[in-house]
């Protein structure tokens, strides 16, 4: 029971944390998640009403979220908490069962503050947190499984593991860490009720979306055009950009760190460790390679690594306190609890103008910079006050969180522009149904996001929609709104006559469009 009370104040310290930053304007992954949320909610599908590769079971875990907690980014993030909350109770109970309570304890610990990293993107609820809960859930039905030999738990694991997938494609590592435990633990019959466990929210996904007449869009999406992109990076230009990404992740949580990197060579060369191996050596390899698909390595792709990096650490934890009580007693493991508090402390203390003292605005600039994330809730605001709930607006750039705030449909299925100027071969087929949709819905705003990461434009791609879209607005639309972002603390904001005839001071503006002849 004392450990279950560890745990609680972890919860409610990393709660107390993440209700302060409830407000924290949307990023685009949330934006994104909440607007296709919102219409499958209306009862549009995804990818017939707004293009992702994403499989679309975050779409069903937003439009929940939605439903019960509000449509604005407090409600998401409110979401969010419950579910990171439930998460760190399940590292616990990991732990608890592989180590022992008080480990279990300090793999919460660990993993509550990991996966409140800003340098990870934690504080935003990216679909990677959403995908964890239940493939935890489904190795904790795993390990409590093996021994007894039960079908319906086996099955039931399997079906948490597929529930990951359909959330987050990298949470695949769920059942690859499964089906190697279970091989080299000779348990074929279990690992083909895993597998047929695995296999049903897939089926389902599929049914659904065959039922609706729109399977082959989803296979386009989530299969076709996910296969281009993943291939437009190579393992050679992943290894480049790796440092980067690591350079801006491991100075956050470096004594974390260390401790897992301890952890882990104990795990390996203790033969006490031996069973715990079984599981944590398949679980932590798996989990890399999720960081690794791709060869992207965006920073909240290592939030599923976060559950082993916590056990690992919670193995460190343990075998100092145990080489230091024979001799010190309770003082030896005061000191290992010590160096735990100082891990957990370190990523606090790192973070700590984002946990503890910046407003919300000032936050998304911390953690996202030059990202026009806070002016897109202005933005958002002026187009909802200005249309009907019939009016279509159009974003020309990657920012489908004005779409949420706007309360607005797409005039397009192109919510992100990223696909259009990628080096893949759909881009140019893409730009043309972007073109065609514009001038056939002839939206009555549009919004134009001068910002270079609104879209990465590779040096490969066309360029006729940008060409296109220059002649577009000069024959059909006005300049009705300017948002001039000229340092990371000011941004300038200028509406209607303000507005006309304006030009930018900066670099990184947004700026709103009226068409003509629908003032």
């Amino acid at each position: 029971m004392k450990a279950w009370g560890g745990v609680t104040l972890v919860i409610i310290a990393a709660g107390l944390i993440r209700l302060r930053l409830l407000d924290v304007p949307l990023d685009r992954d949330e934006g994104e998640y909440a607007y296709i949320a919102r219409l499958l909610l209306a009862g549009a599908l995804p990818y017939a009403s707004a293009c992702s590769m994403k499989l679309p079971g975050i779409y069903a875990v937003y439009a929940g979220v939605l439903k019960t907690f509000g449509e604005t980014p407090a409600g998401i993030r409110l979401g969010l908490t419950l579910v990171t909350s439930a998460s760190t109770v399940c590292v616990f109970l990991l732990g608890r069962r592989l180590l022992g309570p008080w480990p279990g304890v300090a793999a919460a610990a660990t993993f509550a503050a990991l996966t409140l990293s800003p340098a990870l993107l934690g504080t935003a609820a990216n679909a990677e947190h959403f995908a964890v809960l239940p493939g935890l859930i489904g190795l904790l039905l795993l390990l409590r499984a093996a021994p007894s030999g039960s079908r319906g738990v086996w099955l039931a694991a399997g079906v948490l593991f597929g529930i990951a997938l359909v959330i987050k494609q990298h949470a695949v590592s769920f059942v690859l860490c499964a089906v190697i435990y279970l091989a080299l633990a000779h348990a074929r019959r279990a690992l083909v009720w895993v597998l047929a466990g695995a296999l049903v929210p897939v089926a389902a996904v599929s049914l659904w979306f065959a039922a609706a007449g729109a399977f082959r869009e989803l296979w386009f999406w989530t299969v076709t055009y996910a296969s281009a992109y993943a291939s437009i990076r190579s393992p050679a230009d992943g290894l480049n950009v790796l440092p980067e990404i690591l350079g801006m992740i491991v100075p956050f949580c470096f004594v974390a760190l260390i401790l897992a990197g301890v952890g882990a060579v104990l795990t390996v060369g203790d033969r006490d460790l031996r069973p715990v191996a079984r599981f944590l050596v398949p679980f932590t390899l798996t989990s890399l390679l999720s960081t690794v698909i791709g060869f992207y390595f965006r920073p909240q792709y290592f939030l599923l690594l976060t559950p082993a990096l916590a056990l690992l650490a919670a193995v460190a934890v343990r075998a100092l306190s145990e080489r230091l009580r024979p001799r010190l007693g309770v003082a030896g493991a005061a000191i290992a609890a010590a160096v735990l508090l100082v891990a957990v402390s370190h990523i606090l203390w790192a973070h700590r103008a984002v946990f503890f003292e910046l407003g919300p605005d000032a936050v998304a600039r911390a953690i996202y910079g030059g990202n026009p994330f806070p002016e897109s809730v202005a933005v958002g605001r002026y187009l909802k006050e200005r249309t009907g709930a019939d009016d279509r607006i159009v974003v020309i750039g990657s920012e489908p969180e004005v779409y949420f705030y706007a309360r607005r449909r797409a005039g397009t299925r192109y919510i992100y522009m990223y696909p259009l100027f990628e080096n893949q071969p759909y881009a140019a087929s893409m730009q043309d149904e972007l073109i065609r949709d514009v001038e056939t819905v002839a939206p009555r705003f549009v919004v134009y996001v001068n910002v270079p990461t609104s879209w990465l434009v590779s040096p490969a791609a066309p360029r006729r929609m940008l060409e296109w879209f220059e002649g577009y607005r000069q024959a059909h639309l006005e300049q009705v709104g300017l948002v001039d972002m000229l340092t990371p603390q000011l941004t300038l904001v200028y509406w209607d006559g303000d507005a006309r005839g304006k030009t930018p001071r900066s670099n990184l503006w947004l700026a709103v469009y009226r068409r003509r002849d629908a003032s």
